[in-house]
């Protein structure tokens, strides 16, 4: 019931969507004759358009989590007892693509796991990622029936490779891949994820067992350098506001929630 309500919640109230509401709010308000609530409504909309579209505000907002992601880093991943993968890089298949997985902007997860897998060759990989549509279609497979095709491809297959197909989150993710690895004390588990999304999902994983040696990749931001410049296209900096303050969004209620572990802090 949580993991539905907030989609919907999220749905209705991340950066873009308030845009979206406040302009509707105040079209539905002019146009029943009540102009003066109608128009600020509306100019408000358009303010927050432009600065959270224009603006380097969601840089600021995502570089904390990728110096965090960086210092973290995993300097030596020898002796680890696999590695673990998170879904989010794999969207679903169409017939016009010849049915084969195509990765999306967070892709570096895939390519970084066949890196690490012909580096170390005795090690398993372990894929994490199911359905996470708010409506998920039966005639649609997993992110885990897909990444099975796309490592398949490059002769990474079981029973090297495992995976689940059950988990929609990030805690999810963690929950399910304790439950199938069984992490024991000592051992050490390399995660891939995104930059911005491995201060949680380490976070997630360690509350579970898990040792982890932060593999952090697909890099939006060069830190605070260059934190000055604006976005060219506000759908650009909207993106990328609506991504990360996801991810903070998640930490909060991660935390509030006592699913984090009581020794890791950002």
């Amino acid at each position: 019931m949580m993991f539905y309500l907030s989609k919907i919640v999220w749905g209705l109230f991340q950066p873009s969507s308030l845009i979206i509401v406040l302009f509707a709010a105040g079209a539905v308000l002019a146009r029943s004759g009540r102009h003066r609530p109608g128009t600020r409504l509306l100019a408000a909309g358009a303010v927050l358009y432009a600065v959270l579209g224009f603006t380097p505000l969601a840089t600021w907002v995502m570089a904390p989590l990728e110096l965090n992601a960086k210092a973290s880093a995993a300097k030596n991943l020898d002796g680890a007892a696999g590695i673990i993968v998170l879904g989010g890089a794999i969207e679903s298949a169409t017939s016009l693509g010849g049915d084969a997985p195509h990765l999306n902007e967070s892709g570096d997860r895939m390519v970084e796991a066949l890196r690490l897998a012909a580096r170390y060759p005795s090690l398993p990989v372990f894929f994490s990622g199911g359905k996470a549509d708010l409506f998920p279609r039966e005639d649609r497979d997993s992110e885990a029936a897909l990444a099975l095709r796309f490592f398949g491809a490059f002769n990474l297959v079981p029973p090297r490779l495992r995976f689940e197909d059950r988990s929609r989150n990030t805690y999810e993710n963690a929950v399910e891949a304790a439950s199938e690895l069984q992490p024991k004390p000592g051992q050490k588990w390399i995660l891939v994820t995104s930059a911005f999304h491995m201060p949680r999902a380490r976070a997630l994983f360690e509350a579970q067992g898990f040792e982890v040696l932060a593999r952090p990749v697909d890099f939006r931001t060069n830190g605070f350098d260059g934190w000055w410049r604006p976005f060219p296209r506000a759908s650009e900096g909207l993106r990328r506001l609506d991504l990360v303050a996801k991810e903070w969004v998640g930490i909060a209620v991660a935390w509030a929630s006592g699913q984090l572990s009581p020794r890791r802090s950002f």
